[in-house]
């Protein structure tokens, strides 16, 4: 019997949650120093939409791989309001993740170089179009951090105020967490 997500779903776990709070804070600090440092909002920019679109890529099999991985017996899969919450919320997520990527390509008003090596065009060169989808991500930015902070609070909850298996369902067998 599977306690534990397979290592694929962990890794892309893993992998999403670092990106996705690296970009929430590098994104935050490049409107703190856009004025008074260019050369640190340029570099934190191009890292930053560089991690996106690595980011998108691992977004995408990590949705298509979330239908196919081998279920975890070890969390109850009933119909409770309790499931059906989690259900939302993992969806929510889901939601919010490709929102923010797809605006975030979305309002660029230029290309980039990705990772500074390779260039990346901008898919629309409206300037009207771009900044709504600007608008789009700041909002999308923020309700992903806040489901973000929810996400974590439910595993922490579960893992010490219940002290169930779902926080060492995703960090493994190998690991324990006290």
């Amino acid at each position: 019997m599977r306690t534990h997500y397979d290592i694929l779903t962990r890794v892309l776990h893993w992998i999403m949650a670092a990106v996705i709070i690296y970009a929430t804070c590098a994104g935050y600090i490049m409107h703190l120093v856009v004025d008074s440092s260019p050369r640190t909002f340029n570099f934190l920019s191009v890292l930053n939409m560089s991690l996106a679109t690595v980011g998108a890529a691992i977004f995408i099999v990590r949705f298509i791989w979330s239908f196919l991985r081998p279920t975890v017996h070890s969390i109850k899969q009933s119909d409770s309001l309790q499931n059906k919450m989690a259900h939302l919320a993992h969806s929510l997520l889901y939601f919010m993740m490709f929102s923010v990527f797809t605006s975030g390509f979305l309002m660029l008003k230029t290309g980039y170089d990705l990772f500074w090596l390779i260039p990346v065009n901008n898919v629309i060169s409206n300037p009207e179009i771009n900044a709504f989808f600007f608008m789009v991500h700041r909002f999308s930015c923020v309700m992903l951090a806040l489901l973000v902070v929810v996400h974590a609070s439910a595993a922490l909850h579960h893992h010490y105020k219940r002290k169930n298996n779902v926080l060492h369902s995703m960090v493994g067998p190998a690991i324990k967490v006290r």
